[in-house]
Formats: structure tokens, sequence, C-alpha cells
């Protein structure tokens, strides 16, 4: 398997994962009237395989300007370090993970997104939902 790509069926299992932790994230806020991003990334390389949920709204870019690109790309300057840090200890960990950090939009502002996140090593893919209040 490349490290950048996962089958169908392992897409399929992170999609349901993903669906799965979208629920635990729901029971465990009280306020629903944010807006909500989603996605799926490959450990090894950090770039996106799957985004979904409201990109656009929350900093610009659509699905396909995100897909095949590291996260990293959208992580605000100041903030790059620590969110290598997180990347390296949820692949470490297989606990979910949670973290607030400001991703940069297509307009240049920062925009604080509140994450929710697991490292799933059976499928080699990191789901994710974020949370954005605004």
């Amino acid at each position: 398997m490349q490290t950048e790509m996962i089958s169908k069926l392992q897409l399929t299992i992170a999609k349901l994962e993903l669906k799965q932790l979208e629920v635990i994230d729901k029971l465990s806020k009280k306020n629903n009237n944010e807006y909500v991003i989603r996605c799926i990334t490959c450990p090894d390389t950090n770039k996106f395989i799957s985004v979904n949920g409201d990109w656009g709204k929350v900093i610009g870019f659509n699905e396909s300007e995100c897909i095949g690109k590291s996260i990293f790309e959208f992580i605000a300057p100041y903030e790059l370090d620590r969110a290598k840090l997180e990347a390296i200890k949820m692949k470490h960990g297989e606990q979910f993970d949670s973290f607030i950090c400001d991703m940069i939009g297509k307009n240049g502002l920062p925009v604080s997104v509140d994450w929710r996140a697991k490292y799933f090593p059976n499928i080699n893919a990191i789901v994710s939902i974020g949370r954005v209040k605004r």
C-alpha cells in the first residue's frame, strides 16, 4: 500500500469512523450552531484523502482545492510547530485527541478550529472533525 493512498475499503471504513466521531462529538457539545469541517488524512504524508462539510464557508477552500495537499498548508504559520507535534502525538496513540488550531482562510485571515481527531492504525488514516463558531 502506498503511504498516501488507501484502498476503497479503507476509505469506506475511515468514513464510517468519521461518522462515529461526529456522533460522539455532537453528544459532547452543548451548542450545535457551529460550522463543521471533516477530513481524513494520511498520517505518513499529512495529505488530505477526503474533506467535506463547511470547508468553503469556514476557510474558503472547496474539496478539490484540498485533496492531495498537506493539512499543514492550511495551518497558520505561528501554529505549525504545535500542529506538527499534535500530528506526531496522534499517530502514536489510539485515543481521541482534542486541540484548537488556527487555520488560514483563502482571504488570509485566521480561523480558530476546535479539532477532535483519532488515528486508526488498521486503516492508516486520521479522521478529524473541526468545529468553528462564526
